[in-house]
């Protein structure tokens, strides 16, 4: 501890001159006290030191400490919460016995130790006082690479000792945890829960198909059937649409461990969403009958849309837009270069245009063509725009570069976006995704325009447009203010070992550009299909005859599921829209009214959704103890059964790398503030005082 002033403190003699001079006055100088000589001398030592300590808080003293805090180590115990690690044969120990061996040995750590318990699986959650109570394993899904993303997010700056990850090693969401944890500085224990044996069992390991089908062609459909320890039984395939059989099939299981793909050829006869049901036999002695059904739905669409990619040269953004456009049924997909094209553009319902304008390739004549006709176009500016040329486009965006120069930008999701909505999935990507190579400048974006992602440049948010949209007297146009975009598709499979979330964006982004624009005034969103365990949200747009957004009027929705039970709900109002959450429904079909009075006008919507039975956790009940063996080997750690987990509290005590951690920080403290020092003064004057009134002064 120190002691320090605001102003230099050889100003403290001046301070003890004040307050003798101040009671040399009262009692040497003064004829009024008529005191003894020990008296006097008391007496002015109180005043003078009490008027010295009052002169010294004029020179704002401070006292300077040295704070020793220790940080206790963190551990994070993340419990699988999910099926596939009750449907197994010793689900009762896991439902009974599991949860009181798990809670002694969150309590064997005490108060040295700072203990966090997630239940994982579909997401993460922090158990309040580390109760067990959520432990029910219900969860419908399994993502373990989460929970490192958690602890890097909310713990990231703490002395992080362990992750404890207890887990039958399942995945089937998410990307690959070992991955996550390999790069992770701290080490993780694991306890490999479920069995490692094969369980006899009879499913449907998945079905292939597309999303999207023709109306009048045929679509192929890959059903994959598995079966183990069933050898010699014989059981048949149903696929049904409704109540009509579509297909049956008898096959014979003629191994112990089964697996066989049948395909089909169905008809897209009639526009709208179908729902298709395959079912297996259910054989005696099955582990579980849950898996013995799958669910499976196809888009039958009119017609598809022409979107032609032209480009200035070959580039891989433009594979790489292609391939996503064109794993939907929804597109037609002309790929051509500037100098080849010679397509009549009216016949197209969006031009993407990549890099062009260029300086060697103006593009005038395409670009008067969309001009004219109208056509919707999404521009991909890069390093070859003729900036120029393209800042003369009515775009709803101007650039001017600086000194050729680029940045690194990655996407930055615009929180009030709403022209339209994607998957949770794919907005958590977004953040994560690699930095696209965006011009170095300025950027002007008109009032019309509309950012669908901004530009985060060396960590800084910036409110440069990376994607943006404007809508010009009823022509749509995109610009995508970088080139890279491909490296986006490569990561989006290392993170999810799939394009789904890439594509999705893609193909978000050429649903808004080409769609027919929709003129009525009551519009409402409702997806065709929700998973059972997440919400069902629909929101509602209402207009005004200027086309002005309004919500002064309520709207209201009745749905109506499969038993012709009524949901009457009044949609929340939210910023200009209409938001209903419904959580989470039950299994089954559902129709809904939608309806609403503005002014003398009544509007109504009408549609429905489906429900649809996750059954991820039953496809595979074989636990994978090796990814958990090999988390535990990349981090420094070891991995343990059930019997054996109380040993990882002797391994975590006896790691010297999990010890706590002693910060150091400075303290100021205002000696003005104190009232220690406060009590001083008024001791010193009350005693003087005392002594006064004993000897007979005033």
């Amino acid at each position: 501890m120190s002691l320090l002033s605001q102003y230099s403190l050889w100003f403290l003699p001046l301070c003890l001159l004040v307050g003798a001079g101040c009671a040399l006055l009262l009692y040497y100088k003064s004829t009024t006290l008529d005191l003894d000589k020990k008296s006097r001398i008391i007496m002015s030592c109180l005043r003078g030191l009490a008027v010295s300590l009052i002169c010294f808080l004029l020179l704002a003293p401070m006292l300077k400490m040295v704070v020793k805090d220790l940080d206790k180590p963190l551990l994070v115990f993340a419990v699988d919460n999910s099926e596939s690690v009750v449907l197994t044969k010793d689900s009762a120990y896991y439902r009974h016995d599991f949860p009181k061996q798990l809670e002694q040995l969150v309590n064997s750590f005490g108060d040295k130790y700072d203990v966090r318990l997630y239940v994982v699986g579909e997401k993460n959650q922090l158990q309040e006082n580390n109760s067990l109570d959520f432990l029910d394993y219900t969860d419908k899904s399994t993502d373990l690479s989460s929970i490192f993303n958690e602890v890097a997010t909310l713990y990231g700056n703490r002395n992080i000792g362990s992750v404890i990850l207890l887990s039958d090693g399942i995945v089937n969401t998410g990307s690959n945890p070992y991955y996550k944890a390999s790069s992770v500085s701290y080490p993780v224990y694991t306890v490999g829960l479920g069995s490692t044996e094969t369980t006899t069992d009879l499913f449907v390991a998945g079905v292939n198909h597309n999303k999207q089908a023709l109306k009048g062609n045929y679509f192929p459909v890959e059903i994959k059937v598995a079966a183990n320890q069933l050898a010699n039984k014989q059981v048949t395939l149903t696929l049904e649409e409704g109540k009509e059989v579509l297909m049956t099939k008898n096959l014979n299981i003629n191994s112990r461990k089964f697996f066989e793909t049948i395909s089909a050829n169905l008809q897209a006869t009639t526009k709208g969403l179908h729902k298709y049901k395959v079912t297996l036999t259910e054989l005696d002695g099955e582990i579980t009958y849950k898996n013995n059904v799958a669910y499976f739905y196809v888009d039958v669409i009119d017609s598809r849309e022409k979107i032609a990619i032209v480009y200035n040269g070959p580039h891989p953004d433009v594979a790489a837009i292609k391939s996503a456009l064109e794993n939907t049924e929804n597109y037609d997909v002309t790929v051509s270069s500037v100098q080849d094209f010679r397509a009549n553009v009216d016949d197209y319902s969006l031009i993407v245009l990549h890099q062009l304008p260029s300086i060697g390739q103006p593009a005038a004549n395409l670009l008067a063509q969309i001009e004219k006709t109208g056509t919707s176009s999404l521009y991909i500016v890069g390093g070859h725009t003729n900036l120029s040329a393209f800042n003369n486009l009515n775009t709803g965006i101007s650039i001017q570069q600086n000194k050729n120069l680029f940045n690194n930008a990655v996407p930055l999701y615009n929180e009030n976006f709403t022209a339209f909505t994607f998957t949770e999935e794919a907005r958590q990507l977004l953040p994560k995704l690699p930095p696209m190579t965006t011009i170095f400048g300025d950027y002007k974006a008109m009032v019309s325009s509309n950012v669908f992602l901004y530009q985060k440049i060396n960590g800084v948010n910036t409110q440069y447009p990376l994607v943006v949209f404007n809508d010009h007297n009823g022509v749509k146009t995109g610009v995508i203010c970088g080139t890279g975009i491909w490296q986006w598709k490569l990561y989006d499979y290392l993170y999810t070992q799939s394009h789904r979330e890439f594509d999705e964006i893609i193909n978000k982004i050429a649903a808004y550009l080409s769609v027919k624009a929709d003129k009525s005034l009551f519009r409402v969103s409702a997806r065709n299909v929700y998973e059972e365990y997440k919400p069902v949200v629909i929101t509602a747009e209402l207009y005004n005859e200027s086309y002005e957004l309004v919500n002064d009027a309520d709207v209201a929705i009745v749905i109506t599921d499969q038993d012709g039970k009524k949901y009457e709900q009044q949609l929340s109002k939210q910023n200009n829209q209409y938001v209903l959450n419904m959580g989470e429904l039950p299994v089954g079909e559902y129709s809904w009214i939608c309806s609403t009075k503005y002014g003398k006008n009544s509007y109504s919507k009408s549609g429905s959704f489906s429900v649809d039975e996750v059954l991820l956790e039953s496809t595979n009940l074989v636990a994978d103890h090796s990814l958990l063996q090999s988390i535990s080997t990349a981090t420094g750690a070891k991995f343990f059964l059930p019997k054996d987990m109380q040993q990882i509290e002797k391994e975590i005590k006896s790691n010297d790398n999990i010890k706590p951690i002693a910060n150091y920080s400075k303290k100021y403290s205002l000696l003005l503030s104190s009232w220690v020092y406060f009590a001083c003064i008024i001791l010193l004057l009350a005693v003087e005082w005392f002594m006064r009134k004993w000897n007979g002064g005033i």
